[in-house]
């Protein structure tokens, strides 16, 4: 984990709520013998550099490598949704990355090509999150089939966000709740 400054932002953050949130393959949390990342104390020159030199360690290298490049791609945000394309002190950010399918991006415009490109992913995740809120409670295994129905059928109407609505609402999942 990645010490917070409430005037900074965290790639880490936002790689990890891009996977939970985006893509529904969370990361695992961190061991409980990994400390969190100070300040640069080791000759790191940006938080590029602080996060690379972190991955070094085995225990943090593999979920990092999945996380940091999503984090990356959403740098050139501030804390608030704001553009930036330089960091307070006048350092460039650095927005390009490397998933660990060997997909490269520039900035975020490459990273959502590639999102789009897993819709599949994206749509179940949507579906499960709009039949968590509409059911008041979490998808479970035993709602799957529901999730599949859905997620299969939603490419019939261009993926649509009405279709998947009216098809949430008009589930059983959602009408016997």
């Amino acid at each position: 984990t990645v010490t917070s400054n409430p005037t900074r932002t965290s790639p880490v953050k936002r790689g990890k709520w891009i996977l939970e949130n985006i893509l529904g393959t969370p990361p695992p949390p961190p061991p409980d013998d990994v400390p969190a990342i100070d300040p640069d104390v080791r000759g790191a020159k940006s938080i590029r550099d602080l996060l690379g030199k972190h991955r070094e360690s085995p225990n943090c290298a593999g979920c990092h490598q999945k996380i940091d490049p999503l984090g990356f791609a959403l740098e050139s945000f501030d804390p608030v949704g704001g553009y930036r394309s330089r960091y307070d002190k006048n350092k460039d950010i650095d927005t390009s990355g490397e998933l660990p399918s060997g997909e490269k991006f520039a900035d975020v415009s490459g990273l959502k090509k590639i999102l789009v490109s897993r819709q599949d992913r994206f749509t179940r995740m949507l579906t499960d999150r709009l039949l968590t809120y509409a059911s008041g409670r979490r998808i479970t295994t035993l709602d799957e089939p529901t999730v599949d129905k859905i997620v299969t059928e939603l490419p019939k109407h261009q993926y649509g966000l009405r279709s998947l609505i009216e098809a949430v609402v008009t589930s059983d999942l959602f009408q016997n709740r």
